[in-house]
């Protein structure tokens, strides 16, 4: 039996990390991060067999082989189609048709590196916005498996680039992640870049938006501010996960564990939240 080691962070507070920095707009999770119920059984997910059978799980039970048992009731796979908002809004992720589905387990093994997006089709939408804002801070920890190819993480922009978004650019030259920031299209916006990036690695991506400045850490680590952005952002595109979100293009490929959503400035707090999630993961 595998005991659960994603119910909580050693670094500092309670540990849970919704509990220690309250407020987030939407919070998805393998492991628990709030001693708050979120929903009836404090489930974290709804997967998928090859069957066709469906079955909600607790943190615990995707660790203690619940989850890969339900999978092998089938070819020994199973895919998520709703990530359960952990923050207590209800902002729950769903993905009705099955093909579109990350997998969490294959071949009978639950996957290390939480939900595995294949970089073709599969994508969540998270069902909120941002609206207009004056700030935004996310929270994210991912690997990709592609440098060649630009590949979008999470996007909370419309078709004129308004809004905020964590963007992967893969080429023969560039393999790096941008923290985009944008009012009226590019004229007024404020990106940010990490240092170069390497394949099968997890990281946790940090961007924050606040007026005038535009952030992103890698790692915990401030690596580049982009101090000219713009006093709001506005887009009523809702938020996605794993691809673009106002056009089927740039699919992540690759692996997501964790996704948190302020809808403010979360800078004071960046090192406590950016600890726990690193002590949590290990990175």
């Amino acid at each position: 039996m595998i005991i659960n080691p994603y119910r909580f962070s050693a670094a500092g507070g309670t540990g849970f990390l919704l509990d220690d920095y309250a407020g987030a707009s939407a919070a998805y999770s393998l492991r628990e991060l709030t001693t708050t119920s979120w929903n009836v059984g404090d489930v974290v997910i709804q997967a998928r067999n090859s069957i066709g059978t469906s079955e909600t799980f607790t943190s615990a039970e995707v660790f203690d082989g619940s989850l890969v048992a339900f999978a092998d009731l089938g070819d020994g796979s199973a895919t998520v189609q709703r990530w359960y908002d952990q923050s207590g809004n209800g902002n729950n992720i769903i993905q009705s048709s099955s093909p579109l589905q990350p997998l969490i387990v294959s071949g009978g093994v639950l996957l290390a590196d939480g939900l595995k997006f294949n970089g073709t089709n599969q994508y969540f939408d998270c069902g909120f916005n941002h609206g207009t804002a004056t700030a935004q801070s996310i929270f994210t920890v991912a690997q990709t498996s592609d440098l060649a190819a630009n590949r979008m993480l999470l996007d909370g922009r419309d078709g004129n680039d308004d809004g905020v978004a964590f963007f992967f650019l893969g080429s023969a030259t560039a393999d790096f992640m941008r923290w985009s920031a944008d009012l009226n299209g590019t004229s007024s916006g404020a990106d940010t870049f990490t240092p170069s990036l390497s394949a099968n690695v997890e990281y946790l991506f940090t961007g924050i938006f606040d007026t005038p400045n535009n952030t992103i850490w890698l790692d915990g680590v401030e690596e580049d501010t982009n101090t000219s952005a713009p006093a709001t952002i506005s887009s009523t595109t809702n938020y996605t996960i794993g691809r673009s979100a106002y056009s089927s293009g740039a699919f992540w490929q690759g692996s997501i564990q964790e996704v948190i959503i302020y809808p403010d400035d979360q800078t004071a707090n960046q090192s406590g939240i950016d600890g726990n999630i690193t002590t949590h993961y290990g990175i």
